[in-house]
């Protein structure tokens, strides 16, 4: 017969994809609070909490897997800088699109920007080279 937690104890905290618990133990009396880090490959979600407390009722607090999966910050480019929008995020994952503006001295020759997706193996997608050099004919 499986021993049950004592009462007023939470038992392991939860199993989280990408996140680990700050503690390895499998008791936590009521009020413990656990805080998770980040797995290897995965980077923490903007704006998340990372803390799960025991609650009365032997149960955690709901937590959102406070990491996750996230391309590096975009590739630099000679002829275009990335958008000011995306300059400040530093989360990506999968599938998120960043988009380019042309830098100075360079003008967009067509009616798109250049943009770079965050593919499955979380690498950038290659952007075009939509921006030409003013000065070259």
């Amino acid at each position: 017969r499986r021993r049950s937690p004592a009462t007023g104890d939470c038992g392991p905290p939860p199993a989280m994809t990408h996140s680990r618990p700050s503690s390895s133990s499998s008791s936590f009396p009521v009020g413990s609070r656990v805080t998770f880090t980040c797995a290897e490959g995965a980077r923490r979600i903007p704006g998340l909490p990372d803390t799960t407390e025991c609650l009365p009722g032997d149960i955690w607090s709901r937590l959102p897997e406070p990491c996750g999966r996230s391309c590096a910050v975009p590739t630099r480019l000679r002829f275009a800088a990335l958008s000011k929008e995306d300059e400040t995020r530093n989360f990506f994952p999968v599938g998120a699109n960043v988009s380019y503006v042309c830098r100075p001295g360079y003008e967009n020759t067509s009616e798109s920007s250049p943009s770079s997706t965050c593919l499955h193996n979380l690498t950038w997608s290659q952007p075009a080279e939509l921006c030409r050099s003013e000065y070259y004919c």
